[in-house]
């Protein structure tokens, strides 16, 4: 199976892996609610956690994920990773196949979903996803793609599931104008800006 390696793609690397730990720490530090309160003109009181008590997990390793982990769990995160095929990386707590998908979700407080290695179907983000991680999960998005079942999305917000989610998309047909997601305060959406081009 060919894999993309930093040597053969450093731009789409490096820029993910700027864009996944500038959306990490956003969503750890609470920049989505944050912003909200700005537009409302009122500040809520929010508790800081360190990095090392938050659980991040990873979905979709390989040589973006890979990447993703090691950065993430430089800042003290507890990281963790998942993907079709076995992988081992130092430091990060890694899980393949359907069998694990459960436990590795479940530990996810903030879930990154990124493009899957070469030749690895995208798992869905839908609600039966979204159901088997914790409640108030903190949700990146990364890499555009149609893998986003965005009315479930909504429908875990509004229900808490999901507190905040930061979503990069690469065109009006990905998030037709007019959807819900453009103005909830709950999301933050970039134009297809993880890698470098």
């Amino acid at each position: 199976m060919a894999l993309l390696s930093k040597s053969d793609q450093p731009d789409i690397v490096d820029g993910m892996v700027e864009y996944v730990t500038m959306s990490v720490l956003a969503l750890h530090r609470d920049l989505v609610p944050y912003i909200a309160m700005q537009r409302s003109q009122g500040w809520q009181q929010m508790r800081i956690l360190p990095a090392s008590s938050r659980h991040v997990g990873v979905l979709g390793l390989g040589a973006l994920g890979e990447a993703a982990c090691r950065k993430l769990a430089g800042f003290g995160f507890q990281v963790a990773g998942w993907s079709g095929s076995r992988y081992e990386i130092d430091g990060v707590t890694c899980s393949a196949g359907p069998d694990e998908m459960a436990e590795f979700l479940a530990r996810s407080e903030i879930l990154v979903c990124l493009p899957p290695p070469a030749g690895e179907a995208r798992v869905g983000l839908n609600a039966a996803l979204f159901a088997k991680l914790p409640r108030g999960v903190r949700l990146l998005s990364a890499g555009g793609r149609d893998h986003l079942d965005q009315d479930a999305l909504l429908a875990a917000l509004d229900d808490g599931q999901v507190s905040a989610a930061v979503l990069d998309v690469s065109s009006e047909a990905q998030l037709p104008k007019g959807h819900a997601l453009w103005s909830d305060p709950r999301v933050l959406i970039t134009a297809h800006i993880t890698g470098m081009i």
